[in-house]
């Protein structure tokens, strides 16, 4: 297979007959060294967070799929902590829905937002441009720059909050609190859906006051 693109945290192959193979790695983002997975530089290693990765998407694209919201997700691979999924052309933006203030969050907004502060499933846009730390952009300079259109916009921001309410739920029924989570979109045939990844590297989970790492997350919904 031909690989298409190596990532911080997974590889992605082009399958014979046009679809992809994702490929989950044992890598972790991170500043210094502490562990971020919102972070854009690789730190090191954690033994099984691939597995984690991996198994916390197929459940997660599971619970997105049995509401009725489409994502790329076709099945799991036939390589260990791999997952076969449409090709798509991604849209190279992070749409990022929030239920409380934290991270990133509280640093650009601290003289008027408090840590834990309700936000209401708030939903910002960032590029996906790591030399530029991710700016945020706005709506219309999306529809300026002809990154997405305004219908993609009001399709991303319903499906990014309906899937954070499941999501949330989903976490709330098992003891867990989700601060904020982000998707990745991408256009398959000419529709726009979640694609990438939804699992501990793309969502902020906390319990008792402690924010998960993607391993411990794993242990919390699906243990061995």
């Amino acid at each position: 297979m031909q690989k298409l693109y190596t990532g911080k945290t997974k590889d992605v192959y082009l399958c014979d007959d046009g679809n992809v193979l994702l490929h989950f790695k044992d890598s972790v983002t991170g500043v210094g060294d502490r562990i971020d997975s919102g972070a854009n530089e690789v730190i090191g290693e954690v033994a099984g967070k691939g597995r984690s990765s991996f198994k916390l998407t197929l459940l997660f694209f599971d619970l997105l799929h049995k509401a009725g919201i489409p994502t790329h997700f076709i099945s799991a691979g036939p390589k260990e902590n791999t997952m076969l999924a449409k090709r798509a052309k991604s849209l190279n933006l992070e749409v990022i829905c929030r239920n409380k203030a934290w991270g990133s969050f509280i640093r650009r907004y601290g003289a008027y937002a408090r840590q834990g502060q309700p936000l209401h499933a708030l939903v910002e846009f960032t590029l996906k441009d790591d030399d530029r730390g991710d700016p945020l952009i706005t709506e219309d300079a999306l529809v300026a720059l002809d990154i997405a259109s305004p219908e993609d916009i009001d399709y991303m921001k319903e499906t990014a909050r309906k899937a954070t309410d499941l999501i949330t739920d989903y976490l709330a029924q098992r003891g867990l609190e989700l601060i904020d989570i982000k998707y990745e979109f991408g256009i398959i045939d000419g529709k726009t859906m979640i694609i990438d990844e939804v699992s501990g590297d793309s969502m902020r989970v906390v319990r008792g006051g402690k924010v998960l790492l993607q391993n411990e997350l794993y242990e919390a919904l699906i243990g061995q």
